[in-house]
C-alpha cells in the first residue's frame, strides 16, 4: 500500500491527472488506516494521521479546476470517498461528528446528484445510513436496501477508462453480511461473506474477521 501511495504521489506532477492522483493517495491512506485500526488501539494515532492525510488530499481534489471529460465522475468519486473518510474520523472521535457529520452528509448528497448509479456512491451512502444513529437520520432498513442495490450495480459496472475506480464489489458483500448479522440472519450473512471471498480471495477483513464470527452450518 505504501508503494502504491508513492506511485500516486509521483503522478501528481501530471496536472491532467492530479485530481485522480489525490483521490488514489487518499484511498491508500484510508485503507492503511482501516488496516491499522483492525490491529488494535495501539495503532490509533498512526491511523488518525492517515485519515487526516486522506481528508486533506480529497479536500485538495475538490478545489482542483477539473477540465477533463470525466470531471463529473471524478467529483462524485471524491465526494463519496471524502464522506467515508469523515465518517471514519467520527467513529474514532464522536465529538468530531458535530462539524464533520453535516459535511459528510452534504458530500453524499452531492455525490448522489452527480452519479446516482455509481456503486461506490451507493455503497458509501448505505454505510453511512447503517452507522448513523437513527436520531441523526440513520436507518438500518435503508442501509440494507443500499447494500443490495450496490451489489447489483457492481455486477453491471463496466469501466470504460482504466483510471476510473473499480474497487468496492467485495466490500459491498462484506457490508451486506454485516447487515444480515445485525438482523441475526446468519445463513444469509455467511452467504454474503463467501461471495465476498469469491470476488476477492485476499480480502483479509472478511476471511479473518467477519466470516469466523458466523456459526458454521450444521
Amino acid at each position: 500500500m505504501y508503494a502504491a501511495r508513492a506511485t500516486f504521489e509521483r503522478a501528481l506532477a501530471d496536472k491532467s491527472l492530479s485530481a485522480w492522483s489525490h483521490y488514489y493517495i487518499a484511498l491508500t491512506d484510508y485503507r492503511i488506516a482501516n488496516y491499522l485500526l483492525a490491529q488494535g488501539k495501539k495503532n490509533k494515532d498512526r491511523a488518525s494521521k492517515h485519515l487526516k492525510e486522506a481528508a486533506e488530499h480529497l479536500e485538495e481534489a475538490t478545489r482542483e479546476d477539473i477540465t477533463r471529460e470525466d470531471a463529473k465522475t471524478v467529483a462524485a468519486e471524491v465526494c463519496a470517498l471524502l464522506s467515508s473518510v469523515y465518517g471514519r474520523q467520527i467513529s474514532q472521535s464522536g465529538i468530531k461528528g458535530i462539524f464533520l457529520g453535516p459535511k459528510s452528509g452534504n458530500l453524499l448528497k452531492k455525490a448522489e446528484q452527480l452519479a446516482p448509479d455509481n456503486p461506490r456512491v451507493v455503497l458509501s451512502a448505505a454505510i453511512s445510513a447503517f452507522n448513523t444513529p437513527k436520531m441523526w437520520g440513520g436507518s438500518k432498513e435503508r442501509a440494507m436496501e443500499g447494500f443490495q442495490r450496490a451489489v447489483y450495480l457492481f455486477s453491471q459496472e463496466k469501466p470504460t477508462d482504466p483510471i476510473h475506480p473499480v474497487w468496492g464489489h467485495s466490500e459491498t458483500y462484506a457490508w451486506l453480511g454485516i447487515a444480515y448479522m445485525d438482523r441475526d440472519e446468519e445463513d444469509s450473512a455467511r452467504t454474503a461473506f463467501e461471495k465476498a471471498l469469491e470476488i476477492d480471495p485476499d480480502n483479509g477483513w472478511v476471511k479473518y474477521d467477519l466470516l469466523p464470527k458466523v456459526k458454521k452450518e450444521n
